[in-house]
Parts: C-alpha cells; sequence; structure tokens
C-alpha cells in the first residue's frame, strides 16, 4: 500500500467523517476554482455527505452551467454548523463569501498560500487546484463521475493554459489521461475554454492589443480596457480572457500586463503574466497573489493612475533583474 504524505492522509481521514460542509472559492472564480468545487462536490455525495458550494450574491460563475452540478450552488453565508473548505483560494480574505469565518481545510496551489485554515493541503509545484483534487480522489480510491471529471479537466487545462505553462508535469499529463478515460471529453472541453468566443470579444481584444504600451525597453508591455472600450464594442471585462497572454507572446517581451477599468467594484482589475519574473510578487505589493508567473491584483486607483505605478515598479524590477 502506498504510503501518504501526512497532510493528505490527514486530509482523507477528516473527508471521511465529515457529516456537512460548504465550499468557497475566490472571487472572480474561473474553471480550476469551480472544477475543483465540482470534484469536491462529487467526492462528498460519494460518501454520503452533505455539501454545498457557497458564493456572495452577484458572483459571477464562468461556465457554471457545464462545470457545476445541479442545485450545487447557493448565494449567500454558510450555515454555522458546516465545516468550510477553501479551494483554489491563496488567502483567506479573498474568499467569494459575505463574511468572513473560520476556514476549516485549505486546499490550494498557489505557491504564495499562506497555509491558513485548520488543515491545509498546498501544493505550491502542483499545476492546479483540480489536480490537487484528483489526487485526493485517488488517495481515497475513488473514481470522479463523468461530470466531475469533464470540471476537473477543464480546470487542469485552463490553469496550465491548455497544458504549456512550466507547472505542467508528467503527472499533469496522466491525471488529465485518467479523466479522459473517466468520460471528460478533450475536443468538446477545448471548444468551450478556448473557442466559441463573441464577436464583441474579438472587437475589445483588438482595441486592447493596439493601444498597448511598451516600457523598459521593450521588456514589457501594458494593455488598457476602459468603459469606452466596453461601449464601443459591446463587450465587458469578462469579454478580456487571453488578452494578456497574447502580449506576453509578442518576441522580447518578459512581462505583460492587462490594465481593466471595471464597472464595479474595484476601480481598475490587473492581470500579470511574464516569462522571467515573479509577477506574483509585485501583485502582493497591492494586495494581490498568484503564480509566479501568473498574477493579479484589484485597485481603487484609476486605470491610469495604476498604469503609471505599474510602468514604473516593472521597470524597476527589469531593470535591476529583482524577483
Amino acid at each position: 500500500m502506498k504510503v501518504l504524505a501526512a497532510d493528505l492522509d490527514a486530509l482523507c481521514r477528516r473527508l471521511r467523517r465529515e457529516r456537512k460542509v460548504a465550499l468557497a472559492v475566490h472571487e472572480k472564480p474561473d474553471p480550476d476554482a469551480l472544477g475543483a468545487a465540482s470534484g469536491m462536490l462529487d467526492l462528498f455525495a460519494q460518501l454520503d455527505v452533505a455539501a454545498k458550494l457557497y458564493v456572495s450574491e452577484g458572483e459571477h460563475l464562468p461556465l457554471a452551467e457545464v462545470l457545476l452540478p445541479a442545485g450545487g450552488v447557493l448565494r449567500g453565508d454558510p450555515p454555522d454548523d458546516a465545516a468550510l473548505y477553501a479551494l483554489d483560494c491563496g488567502s483567506a480574505s479573498r474568499l467569494a463569501l459575505p463574511r468572513r469565518r473560520s476556514v476549516a481545510v485549505n486546499i490550494d496551489h498557489h505557491h504564495d498560500n499562506p497555509r491558513y485554515g485548520g488543515l491545509a493541503f498546498v501544493r505550491g509545484e502542483a499545476s492546479s487546484t483540480c489536480e490537487l483534487v484528483c489526487d485526493v480522489a485517488r488517495a481515497l480510491g475513488m473514481r470522479p463521475s463523468p461530470q466531475a471529471a469533464a470540471a476537473l479537466y477543464a480546470g487542469i487545462s485552463f490553469d496550465t493554459g491548455h497544458f504549456h505553462h512550466d507547472s505542467t508535469t508528467a503527472s499533469t499529463f496522466l491525471t488529465a489521461a485518467w479523466l479522459v478515460d473517466l468520460g471528460a471529453d478533450p475536443r468538446t472541453l477545448y471548444v468551450l475554454l478556448y473557442e466559441g468566443r463573441s464577436e464583441a470579444s474579438l472587437r475589445l481584444r483588438a482595441r486592447a492589443v493596439a493601444g498597448a504600451r511598451r516600457i523598459a525597453r521593450g521588456k514589457a508591455l501594458i494593455a488598457l480596457v476602459t468603459a469606452e472600450d466596453y461601449a464601443a464594442t459591446g463587450g465587458g471585462p469578462d469579454d478580456t480572457e487571453g488578452v494578456v497572454d497574447a502580449l506576453r507572446g509578442v518576441r522580447g517581451v518578459e512581462v505583460a500586463a492587462l490594465v481593466k477599468e471595471q464597472p464595479q467594484g474595484a476601480r481598475s482589475r490587473v492581470s500579470l503574466r511574464s516569462q522571467t519574473i515573479d509577477v506574483s510578487a509585485v501583485a502582493a505589493v497591492n494586495g494581490g497573489g498568484g503564480h509566479r508567473l501568473a498574477a493579479g491584483f484589484s485597485s481603487d486607483d484609476s486605470p491610469e493612475e495604476v498604469i503609471t505605478w505599474l510602468s514604473s515598479e516593472l521597470e524597476r524590477r527589469l531593470s535591476t533583474g529583482s524577483s
């Protein structure tokens, strides 16, 4: 019998003892967060544990109709008698819940996660939280349902940039193959995640790329999307997916940033991607975080104020080699 790591063994023991669980994910959840939630809901169903995903009113859940089981999500505060499981969230303060409460279990793959909560199963080297949920399932001797397998595959694909980020390992491919055997359809999920975008999304992307600003002797590109851009194209903040990755792919660019004006909440939202420097450290200066080469933060400053600060910060880091 394979000996489990102490934290994974402790997590498996706890899972088998649970009676009522509330799952939570980070604000503005992505397919990795929602796929992990779907996988955990499926495991709890197999364990005959009452479990739901709880989110704040108004929180947008992309592709929820595909990634999450019917009836698996409730809006509002979790009940006090439910153990709270935080998924794919590097900081407890970023959970998409109406109010703060103590976290029982923290399952995450962000390297800057401080391992909050009563029990932390954190692997900063893992490709995604969905891959960690698959590790939990295998440790329990369980097989995700076809729907959960599809959601977990989608999360892994999304967080690895469809298997090309540096966090992608042989284990990632083996896990993806296991999920395909369980019912995940790679072609259908690829189309869902990366194709079928609206014309408004294309026009918004064109405006953002056309206006990108070069700084640090061309080592960085910063694009801006404003309320005027949304109005002119008919798009919205969710239609900017892929812009920052396109900028990072330009020859000679080491860091790319997308600054988006937000229609509600924080005034500006910033996405960072890099080939060389730790952009999570840049994001952390403004209370954000993420992965070493992919991170983000929100700010109450105007987009132009954020660009001014970001330009100075990236200029300094790229000129000194500071991470």
